[in-house]
């Protein structure tokens, strides 16, 4: 089994679930350098390397961040395989060198969300989620332009159905994480009015989806999964 990092805003449903798995979790201890709805998210302080379990996890200081945007995002990026996805003048430069170094070859697409992860549902290496617009077209244009063999793709939808409680909304990418082959999501997915595609799209990726019918999808800061190597 894994460790999991996890809010501890997390729904019940959602930490007994992965406890019975017999997964570890990992609460992530309140950041005060950032504003206090978003201090115990795991993304503000920590970005996952890849896709796969045994991917590791780059660890943020946050003595680095503030309160303010965009003092909050410099570590809220997407690192897979082949794409570093992310806001070229918000990122943490020792964030955009450690996604290089392991990945020689990778592409970066710039967008112009400095949540980025929040805003991401990460499905695998080149599959993605979103319900912001600017990344859409970014991943789009990436797309058309990429001379990898595995372009990526995108999956555009309504925004606003997600809560963050201290703000008017929270995003998708914020309630989800990938541990193993399934993309958990942190409440009722059924909640989304397009949650037929959304989860279409991810079975399509050979993936399968677990949620939590009764409860609103919150935005917790994503899932991250961690595997100790034996």
């Amino acid at each position: 089994m894994s460790r999991i990092y996890i809010s501890n805003l997390a729904h019940d449903a959602l930490t007994q679930a992965l406890a019975e798995e017999g997964h570890e979790l990992a609460f992530v201890r309140p950041c005060e350098a950032v504003s206090e709805p978003i201090s115990a998210h795991p993304d503000i302080l920590l970005c996952k390397l890849g896709t796969s379990p045994e991917t590791p996890i780059f660890q943020g200081v946050a003595e680095k961040l503030g309160p303010k945007y965009p003092d909050d995002v410099p570590y809220n990026a997407v690192v897979t395989e082949s794409f570093l996805i992310c806001n070229s003048k918000t990122i943490s430069y020792e964030l955009a060198c450690a996604a290089k170094k392991l990945y020689p070859d990778i592409e970066t697409i710039n967008v112009p969300q400095g949540y980025t992860k929040c805003n991401l549902v990460v499905v695998d290496s080149n599959h993605f989620i979103t319900e912001d617009e600017g990344i859409y077209r970014a991943i789009r244009r990436s797309a058309e332009n990429c001379g990898l063999s595995e372009r990526p793709d995108c999956l555009l939808v309504s925004s606003g159905y997600v809560e963050l409680p201290g703000y008017d909304r929270g995003f998708i990418g914020g309630t989800s994480g990938k541990i193993g082959d399934v993309i958990w999501f942190n409440g009722d997915l059924e909640k989304h009015p397009e949650h037929i595609k959304i989860r279409i799209f991810i079975e399509n990726c050979g993936l399968s989806v677990r949620y939590f019918k009764g409860y609103p999808l919150v935005d917790i800061g994503s899932i991250i999964e961690e595997k100790e190597l034996s």
